[in-house]
């Protein structure tokens, strides 16, 4: 197994913790059984030290009489052993004048001691010496460790197996992501992984992954669409341009012709020129906006110079340009690239406002926006169109006959967005267009 992945270490920290868990558990019971057993014993050590006439007369229990100097002045049993354990057990009641309880052998006997104190005006006079044999709780207490040590040694088995099975079913679905994700390639986007259904966060990520598979699938499609329409945008023009000078050089030429070929080839070039400038503002609306060139400019000013473009544009229709701009609103932003979404919007009011019709264009402000306005009574859009109508190379089903990319609506709503702002079309067919733009104003 890899000791790097996660479940080697998902095994480990389950196994560790229910192994700590066990050893804590089987320490207290043998700690806490402990504590009892000994609590009895001195229980039963306190209540005879209360009669000191009973020396001879109670079973199994030492009873011994030291004086002021450790020496001894009665005892229960006869005392063949050495005075150092009376010693050790005197210098302890000289150090603490309230009761001791001390585990002490006698000989080979180990015996639970009492050591009674007795002071009268901060002088030792005494010293009472209460023990139990405890040889049997003793071999009591080291048998109920081995019998817990042993039940600990064949749970570990359990327990590494249980964390091994409890790891099988947290890591089993993950495993079955990953090897689904790595099926799914650029070829076959529009596979799913399954969904689990087990409402955790598993669940979550097959979720979160199908939604990224969505949005990749989509981009996919978008960036092909894409090619495919510049492959035919440029096709088009290329082709005529090649055409008409194939057909000019195919034979001596007047000077008239050779003069109306280069007007009609400079007609393809600009159309190739504009897609390419197209495409450039595409390319930089999808770049990070930390590149951009933020500087503060004045959005009044900006937009009235707009307003004059589009009365010139208007006089060829005459189209009456209604202006209501208030001054000196200022954005942060690159000027020249608001001026090409302004001017692409107004562009298509003219565009699709008939003869003698009305364009306005407002320019106002709240304490934190700046809102623009172009509002014309053309032909409108329909909702069908309305819903594709910042799509790259989308053109409506009423605009055939009118000359463009299809690229400007989406060039204006990257570099809208791209400034932190937002645009709504709102649009009915026979009536008109209003478009909104909202822009944050800086301070």
């Amino acid at each position: 197994m890899n000791t790097k992945s996660i479940r080697f270490r998902i095994i480990i920290l389950f196994s560790s913790i229910l192994i700590i868990a066990i050893s804590v558990i089987f320490a207290s019971f043998y700690i806490f059984t402990d504590k009892i057993i000994y609590q009895e014993v001195d229980k039963n050590l306190s209540l005879h030290t209360d009669n000191l006439d009973q020396f001879n007369n109670v079973s199994g229990m030492v009873s011994i009489l030291l004086d002021k100097n450790g020496n001894v002045l009665k005892s229960s049993i006869d005392l063949n052993s050495s005075s150092i354990l009376f010693n050790n057990l005197f210098k302890i009641a000289q150090k603490n004048k309230a009761s001791t309880f001390i585990n002490q052998s006698m000989g080979n006997t180990p015996m639970r001691f009492l050591v009674k104190p007795t002071w009268v005006d901060n002088n030792l006079t005494e010293v009472l010496l209460v023990a139990h044999p405890i040889e049997a709780i003793q071999k009591t207490l080291n048998s109920l460790l081995s019998t817990l040590f042993v039940i600990f040694v064949i749970f570990i088995a359990p327990v590494i197996l249980g964390a091994f099975l409890f790891t099988q079913k947290i890591i089993n679905p993950i495993s079955s992501i990953i090897k689904n994700m790595d099926d799914i390639t650029t070829e076959n986007l529009d596979k799913r992984l399954e969904n689990p259904k087990s409402g955790d966060e598993i669940e979550k990520l097959s979720l979160t992954f199908n939604n990224l598979l969505d949005r990749l699938h989509q981009s996919f499609l978008r960036e092909r669409r894409f090619i495919e329409d510049i492959a035919h945008e440029l096709k088009t023009p290329i082709a005529t341009l090649k055409g008409g000078i194939e057909l000019t050089l195919s034979k001596d030429r007047s000077k008239t012709e050779y003069k109306r070929t280069l007007k009609e080839t400079l007609i393809d070039t600009d159309r190739i020129s504009k897609l390419v400038s197209n495409l450039l503002d595409l390319a930089w609306v999808g770049m990070s906006r930390n590149t951009h060139n933020n500087k503060q400019f004045n959005l009044s000013e900006l937009v009235n110079d707009l307003a004059q473009i589009a009365l010139k544009l208007g006089l060829q229709k005459n189209i009456e340009v209604n202006i209501d701009i208030k001054p000196n609103i200022k954005i942060y932003g690159d000027e020249g690239k608001i001026t090409r979404a302004l001017l692409n919007i107004i562009d298509n009011a003219i565009k699709y406002t008939k003869n003698s019709g009305l364009v306005s264009i407002l320019l106002e402000k709240t304490s934190t926006e700046a809102i623009i306005n172009i509002k014309d009574n053309g032909m409108g859009i329909s909702k069908v169109d309305l819903e594709h109508i910042f799509e790259r190379f989308y053109r409506g089903s009423k605009t055939a006959k009118t000359v463009g990319s299809g690229l400007g609506l989406a060039i204006g709503y990257g570099i809208i967005k791209a400034h932190n702002g937002s645009i709504k079309i709102s649009s009915k067919v026979g009536i008109g267009t209003l478009v909104e733009i909202d822009l944050p104003i800086s301070f």
